[in-house]
């Protein structure tokens, strides 16, 4: 299904931002939007969901789950890291990240 809107959670402030872009897309007529959540903020992105689906419209149900993870790149961290030592060159940081897809219920 494609995705009406989607909302990137990057920060926990972006919290209510987040909130008012859901219910704008859904006024707007969108069928769908993607709750997007990496590290920190997978926690924000799951509360962000239950808000819109328990309190702002019960009509919503959660059409897709994903989760997974991609490698984290912070170039400053590694050459900080390597300035004082040498780090194993095969370590690879991963970051978590949790995609969640609300979309109207379909009476059929």
């Amino acid at each position: 299904m494609a995705h009406g809107t989607t909302i990137i959670i990057r920060d926990r402030s972006d919290k209510e931002k987040s909130i008012k872009d859901a219910i704008f897309a859904f006024t707007g007529g969108k069928k769908a939007i993607l709750i997007k959540g990496e590290g920190t903020e997978i926690a924000t992105a799951v509360e962000v969901a239950e808000i819109l689906k328990s309190r702002m419209y019960p009509r919503l149900e959660i059409g897709s789950i994903s989760l997974g993870s991609r490698p984290y790149i912070n170039n400053r961290h590694q050459t900080y890291q390597n300035r004082r030592n040498k780090v194993n060159k095969n370590k690879i940081d991963i970051i978590s990240k949790i995609e969640i897809t609300l979309q109207t219920k379909s009476f059929t």
